[in-house]
Order: C-alpha cells, then sequence, then structure tokens
C-alpha cells in the first residue's frame, strides 16, 4: 500500500513519521524549501513513544502521479485551496483523508476529488513544530480515527487500518464518522476557545473555579449547537471530556495559541466561525464563543 502525505507538521509528520518507522510506504509531499531542510536535517519526532530520527521519502507537487492508495491530508485548513492544487496530480486513484480542524473542508474536498474518494478523518493529538524544525509530541493523544460517511468499509479503508495498526499509534475505524468530526469540533473550539481567550494551557485555567465554569460552558454551548445540528454527544461522554479537559496541572494548549505565540495565521474562521454560523441558524445564543470569535478577530487585525 502507498501513501502520500502532504503536509510534515506536527499531524502529518507525527503520524506519517510513526508510518514510516513501523515498515510502511510513505511519501511526503512537500514545498522546495521544506524538502531542503529536511534532506539537511531529516524529520525529527520527540515523543513518549520514542524519538524517530528518520530519513523521509520526499516528493514534490509537479512529479506526483496517480499511484497512491491513500493520500493523507494534515494542512491547516487556510491551506487547503493550495493544497487541493498541490494534489491535482494524484486525482483518480485513492482514498482522500484529511486531518483537519472544523467540517467545512468536506465540502471542498468533495467538490475536487468526489464524494466517494473523500473519507472522514480525525486526529486526537498535541504537537508542533520546535524551533529547530523537530517535531514535538506533548501528551497521551495519538490517535487517528476514519471512516466511510455512508458507513461502507472498502478493501483500501480495512488494508489501510491493518496498516496503522502495525505503528505505536491508536487508530480505529468510526462507525459514524460525521459524528466523530462534530465530536472534535465541539473539543478543538473550546479547547482553542479557552487556551487563547485566557492565553494558557488548560492546567492554568482548570485551578479557579471560574476557569472550570468557563470551560464547561464553552463546551455546553457548542455541544448544543452540534446537537440541533442533528448530532448528539452524550451526557455521560461530555463528563469524562471535561475530566480530562480539567486534568489538574495540564500543559496542554491548542495550535491555535501556539501559531498565535508565534505570530502566525489561526484556524479560527473555520473553527469558531463556522461554528457560530451553524449557531444562527438556529437562533442560538453562544455569547463565550462568540468571545474567542472576537479575540481572534482582533488578534488577526493587528497581525503584521
Amino acid at each position: 500500500m502507498k501513501i502520500l502525505v502532504l503536509g510534515v507538521g506536527g499531524i502529518g509528520g507525527f503520524f506519517g513519521g510513526f508510518l514510516q518507522e513501523s515498515g510502511a510506504d510513505v511519501t511526503f509531499l512537500v514545498r522546495p524549501k521544506r524538502k531542503a531542510l529536511l534532506i539537511k536535517n531529516k524529520l525529527k519526532i520527540i515523543s513518549p513513544l520514542g524519538n524517530l530520527n528518520l530519513e523521509p521519502n520526499l516528493i514534490l507537487s509537479n512529479e506526483l502521479k496517480p499511484i497512491y492508495d491513500v493520500v493523507l491530508v494534515s494542512c491547516k485548513t487556510y491551506d487547503l485551496d493550495q493544497a487541493m492544487r498541490d494534489l491535482k496530480g494524484v486525482k483518480g486513484k485513492g482514498m482522500i483523508i484529511p486531518f483537519l480542524n472544523g467540517f467545512t473542508h468536506m465540502e471542498k474536498l468533495d467538490k475536487e476529488f468526489g464524494s466517494e474518494n473523500v473519507i472522514g478523518g480525525v486526529a486526537h493529538i498535541s504537537s508542533t513544530i520546535n524551533n529547530n524544525g523537530a517535531i514535538e509530541h506533548f501528551s497521551e493523544f495519538k490517535k487517528i480515527t476514519f471512516g466511510d460517511r455512508k458507513k461502507h468499509q472498502s478493501n483500501d479503508l480495512v488494508s489501510f487500518y491493518n496498516t496503522c495498526k502495525r505503528t505505536k499509534f491508536d487508530v480505529a475505524i468510526s462507525e459514524d464518522i460525521t459524528l466523530d468530526l462534530w465530536k472534535k469540533w465541539v473539543f478543538i473550539a473550546t479547547v482553542a476557545g479557552a487556551t487563547t481567550l485566557f492565553n494558557c494551557p488548560l492546567g492554568e485555567i482548570s485551578n479557579h473555579a471560574v476557569g472550570k465554569k468557563t470551560l464547561s460552558d464553552l463546551y455546553d454551548e457548542c455541544r448544543s449547537i452540534a446537537k440541533f445540528s442533528g448530532y448528539i454527544i452524550s451526557d455521560l461522554e461530555t463528563e469524562n471530556i471535561l475530566k480530562n479537559i480539567m486534568t489538574p496541572g495540564s500543559l496542554i494548549k491548542a495550535s491555535m495559541l501556539r501559531d498565535i505565540e508565534k505570530k502566525g495565521f489561526t484556524e479560527h474562521e473555520e473553527i469558531f466561525g463556522d461554528l457560530i454560523a451553524e449557531a444562527e441558524k438556529f437562533n442560538l445564543d453562544c455569547p463565550i464563543l462568540k468571545a474567542c470569535y472576537l479575540r481572534m478577530k482582533i488578534y488577526k487585525e493587528n497581525l503584521n
């Protein structure tokens, strides 16, 4: 099975790297600048699973051919249009599995590659690229979940699952990937919203009663939007998620906050803005989510 990974960052680099380490046939689609750096410094991953120092197989977009069985898309949502242009060379073969935040990216990929070729994907991981270009993995989260939105398990999908099972990360085939995409959206909107609003990791927020209440209320706002959109997150699952989010001393912070710290672009439109648009369809009030969105709009306005 031939696997192409677009994006050698905290998600693509991590999961692609551990796939390569397990013996899988992995190629990374990169830009010329990133290719030069990876050739010089290799693909370094710092993780509780064990550190890796790999020589990745690299390719540029103009060299692509439709030979890949699986294409993993792990760019930022604001880079998706360029990513789809870069992937034109693979059209006509293989499954496209995006691991992006939000939900609206699925519509774009469906239009470009055909909904029958686009598989829903969710990544649960806390990782980033450090100042030395290495990928740092921060927590016990290390799972990808994917599934056909029509709940059909093709041979290629099962084969990719079996390939992932030989790695050190966790993997699952979802019975309802659309629901899982919504669950991730609610989760990431809560974590990104709180950590950017308070400008600190989750552990510092949950040290305070008002911080815990803000986390809980923000999650409930997002969960309510999912419910009115037809996707139910149970009370028990909510209780477990909030317990994890409020783990004492947690150093977890959303990648959006790390992007702010680097004075970079963020995914606030896709994570907050699109979710608020869903809420407005049902006249739902979501004041904390709107405050998180406003905080990010002000950040963007002041970004030089």
